[in-house]
């Protein structure tokens, strides 16, 4: 990328992750696994052999139960004042991110008109915030009612924003019948990159799916959502139709397609000025997404969102009754049967307030895409419920080349005007949290997500590897909740008198012991060594993920769906580190011996946060490179590694250094100094004082 050459060369080194590194050692020699299995070709155990989707697989579990819960709740709403009061909680819970914002002057600004023989184009800039400008344009039919029911398009992932041709098209069939429309660019899309490369004029980090990854990863770790943004833009949207007279404000409609749906359903859930909705290629629900694609980029999950109750069909239930039209199309990869299982559920919540013909949906042959059979259905759906009669009819309309619909000089805000980025709107929201002066480490477990209630149930032992008179003892650790098992290094001397444990955590993995130049040093002073794959490691890692927020080879994607369910991927291995620790208190072979940790790097984020609740280790040595000035995850661009470690909602509260602070010097040292540099002995010196 681009983007490597404006970074230091430490900071390039940083980007040999531990995903890269794991991924690429989970096509292991099959002997060096702890699920070989010497019998011919089959290799591993028949139960783990999904085992690399440890860390999806605890995700999705904890979103299950909460859908679960959540769906017990739908199934006793019977009545129109169930269903009422069940609307004003949810519409209470999508609605309160948004109570840090202000509605500030839109300054809006005209910078150019087109005129066509039917409609004029005005070339529109205004301020969603302060110093953050949103890039559109308004069309005006000639031949139209006064005032006119007005709809704002919204555009899906594609860099042009809402001047692709396909998009065109829907806005100007839409014109063609007499609508007014406000199409606007999203953050990251169009004349909105946050992360311009000045020389060539495309974005520093990549594609629309990774500006909204890149920006909404560290957006998260300040409590706030990326989608807080979208939303917020399509609120001063709706604002700025307000001050139009033209407009009959009692007639807003919105619609898009794709991330497109996904701000038509999100904005339409929150302002109930927008009187019909018709999300397009977005609704399913979340237990198909989750058991199909995976969560997807930033801008389409909200903090916490599963834990705090809310599902898909909440975007449609917090309308009710207004209209509302679900399209879709059958071979999307949005589940159809959940968007067929939404609005089966919708329909109940619209049927309760007696007007059940006010929620539909539409789908077609077809897969991540627009169809024409949709596109009438929408027309259609607009021109009733908007109350502007005509034809429905898709018709072929010269678009307008893509520079004609620039609102701006140069094609970019970043470049033409002195403008704020998301970047800099968290950190302004973000100052305005109050932070309390004394730190409790019961608050990190919390934002994180730890729960230490993950009991080790057994610990089966899979074979040995005998290496440089080096003895390694594999095991995978099975857990009361069933869902992954854990993979573990033993390994001693064989005339070893050992009288001391070392628990080594590395971003590689428990393949460390093996590869390391210095563990016959470390067993040559009397330790046995433990080493581990957490979640998302060596060989609990998937190296076929494909998710669209994969940045610098950082699978984001996972922290976005850690943090629907109110968890953190630090979180989650620091549970699978009480499970080692447990696992080497029950050996009887350690019984009255001293454990030490040494954790290096990223390793060492999930390890604080153990034990800043549980510390069972008589010495412990942290090398992190993350601890050794500024942290970096609070510039504009920051190393994604950082981010993906980061518990989302923490930056306001506390940082890894305060995780230090909790313990006596003589119990945890911090030390910056590689293990290939002398960091061994500074280590072994710390131990032995």
């Amino acid at each position: 990328m681009v983007f490597f050459s404006i970074r230091s060369l430490r900071f390039t080194l940083l980007l040999l992750n531990f995903f890269l590194v794991s991924n690429v050692l989970n096509a292991q020699i099959p002997v060096e696994s702890v699920f070989h299995v010497n019998r011919g070709k089959t290799n591993e155990w028949i139960s783990h052999k999904s085992n690399d989707d440890a860390l999806q697989r605890i995700i999705n579990n904890a979103a299950f139960q909460y859908l679960e819960k959540r769906q017990g709740t739908i199934d006793g709403l019977k009545t129109k004042s169930d269903w009422l009061s069940y609307r004003d909680s949810i519409k209470n819970i999508l609605i309160s991110p948004l109570s840090k914002f202000e509605k500030t002057p839109l300054n809006p600004q005209i910078t150019g008109t087109i005129e066509r023989e039917a409609f004029r184009v005005e070339k529109i800039i205004f301020e969603s915030h302060p110093g953050f400008y949103v890039t559109a344009s308004l069309f005006l039919p000639n031949k139209r009612q006064d005032p006119a029911p007005a709809i704002i398009f919204t555009s899906g992932h594609t860099s042009l924003g809402f001047r692709s041709k396909g998009y065109q098209h829907v806005i100007l069939n839409l014109v063609s019948k007499g609508f007014i429309v406000m199409a606007f660019d999203p953050i990251g899309q169009g004349e909105r990159l946050q992360y311009l490369d000045s020389k060539t004029g495309n974005s520093l980090i990549g594609g629309p799916t990774l500006e909204h990854s890149y920006a909404g990863a560290q957006a998260l770790l300040w409590g706030v959502s990326l989608s807080d943004y979208f939303i917020w833009d399509g609120i001063r949207v709706v604002d700025y139709l307000y001050t139009r007279p033209e407009v009959d404000v009692s007639r807003i409609g919105i619609t898009g397609r794709s991330g497109g749906g996904t701000q038509t359903a999100m904005i339409a859930a929150c302002d109930e000025r927008i009187y019909a909705a018709a999300p397009e290629a977005f609704i399913t629900n979340y237990k198909r997404l989750l058991q199909s694609v995976g969560v997807q980029d930033a801008e389409q999950n909200l903090y916490n969102g599963i834990s705090k109750g809310i599902d898909h069909p909440d975007f449609l239930h917090v309308r009710m009754p207004k209209p509302s039209l679900i399209i879709t199309t059958i071979n999307d990869f949005f589940s159809i049967q959940g968007a067929r299982e939404t609005f089966d559920e919708v329909k109940k919540s619209y049927v309760a307030l007696g007007k059940g013909d006010n929620v539909e949906m539409v789908e077609d042959m077809g897969k991540h895409e627009s169809t024409k059979l949709n596109r009438m259905a929408m027309y259609g759906f607009f021109q009733k419920h908007l109350s502007l009669p005509g034809d429905s009819n898709d018709i072929e309309i010269e678009p307008f080349p893509v520079e004609d619909l620039w609102s701006t000089q140069t094609g970019q805000l970043s470049s033409s005007l002195k403008c704020k980025t998301v970047f800099n709107l968290n950190r302004e929201y973000a100052s305005k949290k109050g932070t309390s002066e004394f730190f409790l480490p019961e608050y990190s477990a919390e934002l994180a997500g730890i729960k230490l209630d993950r009991k080790l149930s057994s610990a089966v032992f899979t074979g040995k590897i005998v290496k440089d008179g080096m003895e390694v003892e594999k095991y995978f650790l099975e857990n009361t909740k069933g869902d992954y098992a854990l993979p573990v290094y033993v390994a001693t001397k064989a005339d070893s008198k050992a009288d001391k444990v070392l628990l080594w955590l590395h971003p590689k993995g428990k393949e460390i012991i093996l590869e390391s130049t210095f563990v016959n040093e470390l067993m040559d002073k009397g330790y046995t060594v433990v080493s581990a794959d957490l979640p998302g490691m060596g060989e609990l890692s998937n190296p076929d993920f494909s998710g669209d927020g994969i940045v610098e080879q950082v699978p984001l994607n996972y922290l976005f769906g850690a943090n629907l369910v109110g968890k953190s991927i630090t979180g989650i291995q620091a549970e699978s580190i009480d499970l080692i620790v447990e696992f080497i208190h029950k050996d009887t072979r350690n019984k009255k011996r001293k454990l030490h940790a040494m954790i290096e790097n990223s390793a060492s984020f999930s390890f604080l946060h153990y034990i800043a609740l549980k510390n069972p280790f008589d010495r412990s040595v942290v090398i992190n490179q993350y601890l050794s000035g500024p942290e970096g995850i609070t510039k504009e661009y920051y190393n994604p590694e950082e981010a993906f470690f980061s518990v989302p909602g923490s930056l306001p509260y506390y940082k890894l250094l305060n995780l230090v602070e909790l313990h006596p010097k003589h119990r945890l040292k911090i030390i910056k100094t590689p293990l290939s540099e002398g960091g061994v002995k500074e280590s072994l010196n710390f131990f032995a004082k």
